[in-house]
């Protein structure tokens, strides 16, 4: 793999540099390099052969190195890539990252989950709809693989009482992964196609807040997680007896007051509230969430190693997504592959369906996140009333893909639990991705047309 990535790049570049492109596609220089990087970058994205995050760096390495000192006349400064890599779209998932922090070393999710399953032993179909309404909940705000490994872990320890083929034990490690990736689609801050999508829009100048994302993405989520319950519940927990569903409820020895549950609740709705409110105060989503970040650590909340730990490489990751769709735009190459497809004739519905599809079928076989990075820099080449439907069709459908245990980190995890088979999990995953696709066209669309965030 390591010779085939190698030489695929020496010949890119060999082409480049005598033009190739230019002949062959009819590109401009500086479009011909950015074709060059994209195609490098996402074929390194795709195969993980380096770090997802040292693929980032690459994009602002061969940017400054390359894109720029080739350009000519007209070259951007370089500091139209380079603040890619702190925006305040970076800055708003800094933010989400410290409060997924908190609510993990407070056990607040713990708390939450046990809460539900007191409530709700007893009734099967109770049960799976609450801890799928949870598990989405909390993966509105925490990361979506952080999500399912919690809450597996927590429903582990009595799952370790049945075998392997028990109905519920399959149910649950279907519901918690399907919920986990469903609920990142509720906020902006739920998953990265979410943040890289609002950051491309941003560089359009269409501001996309968070009270908008979440009147049209929370239904979503609602009627996704319903139709996940139902189906689960009518293949496996129909005709299961009641007797089986004793369930303890789990410990943990590690001891937090109920004053830091309450101040971590506190500054946690105070951020929410920041975000929801932007139409009324208009401070940006990123200025908000300095908050969390200034209140957990300034408090001493949260610590030196807890600042340490958190996903830095995942922001690089982000940087870099957002650098090349930057490119794309300054370049034009977007423009191209649009006129090229004749994209523009298809009108906002046509193309947020087409692209929901496209993201879709993309990420039943690669990241959600390499998915929303190869399509979302395509779609800025759109006119800008085209811009919007097509970018959100991109972004949500690169979240719908969960029908193979590689499709999502939370299916891989609830795969190495053992139980599932692929064929199962074909089975179930392509059924809700298929019908939370449905929603996405049919619901969706029509509150984005309701809220009059775009004009179908």
């Amino acid at each position: 793999m390591a010779r085939i990535g190698t030489l695929f790049f020496l010949i890119l570049i060999l082409a480049s540099y005598f033009g190739a492109f230019q002949i062959w596609f009819g590109l401009t220089r500086p479009q011909e390099i950015n074709l060059v990087i994209a195609v490098t970058v996402s074929f390194l994205w795709v195969t993980e052969f380096v770090p997802l995050f040292v693929t980032g760096f690459l994009v602002l390495f061969l940017e400054l190195f390359w894109l720029i000192p080739f350009w000519g006349e007209g070259a951007p400064k370089p500091i139209v890539f380079l603040s890619c890599f702190f925006s305040e779209t970076i800055l708003l998932f800094l933010g989400g990252f410290v409060i997924s922090a908190a609510i993990s070393k407070f056990q607040l999710d713990r708390d939450i989950a046990n809460f539900v399953i007191k409530k709700t032993a007893g009734s099967a179909f109770l049960l799976i709809l609450s801890l799928g309404f949870v598990t989405a909940f909390l993966s509105c705000f925490m990361n979506n693989t952080a999500t399912a490994a919690m809450m597996l872990g927590l429903v582990s320890s009595f799952m370790k009482t049945w075998t392997e083929d028990h109905p519920l034990r399959k149910s649950l490690l279907f519901l918690i992964p399907f919920s986990a990736n469903l609920g990142g689609i509720g906020t902006p801050i739920g998953t990265l196609p979410n943040v890289i999508g609002i950051g491309y829009l941003k560089e359009r100048g269409l501001d996309f807040g968070f009270l908008s994302w979440m009147g049209f993405a929370l239904p979503i989520v609602f009627v996704s997680i319903l139709i996940l319950c139902l189906l689960i519940y009518f293949i496996y927990l129909r005709k299961m007896s009641t007797n089986s569903l004793e369930l303890k409820i789990v410990e943990d020895s590690n001891f937090h007051s109920l004053k830091e549950k309450w101040i971590s609740i506190s500054v946690i709705g105070v951020t929410v509230l920041g975000w929801i409110t932007y139409d009324l105060h208009k401070i940006p989503n990123g200025t908000v969430a300095i908050i969390p970040i200034l209140c957990f650590f300034g408090f001493r909340m949260l610590t030196l190693h807890d600042f340490r730990s958190l996903p830095w490489e995942v922001l690089i990751l982000m940087g870099g997504g957002i650098a090349l769709g930057k490119a794309f735009e300054e370049t034009g190459l977007a423009s191209y592959f649009v006129n090229l497809f004749k994209l523009g004739d298809l009108g906002n519905y046509g193309l947020f369906v087409f692209f929901s599809l496209l993201s879709l079928s993309l990420s039943c076989f690669l990241s959600n996140t390499s998915t929303a990075n190869l399509i979302l820099p395509i779609t800025m080449g759109l006119p800008s009333n085209l811009v919007l439907p097509a970018a959100l069709g991109a972004t949500i459908g690169a979240s719908l893909a969960m029908p193979l245990p590689v499709s999502t980190p939370p299916n891989a995890l609830a795969f190495s639990y053992g139980g599932i088979t692929s064929r199962e999990m074909l089975k179930i995953g392509s059924q809700i991705s298929f019908y939370s696709w449905i929603v996405l066209v049919t619901i969706g669309a029509g509150l984005l047309y309701i809220l009059g965030i775009v004009e179908f």
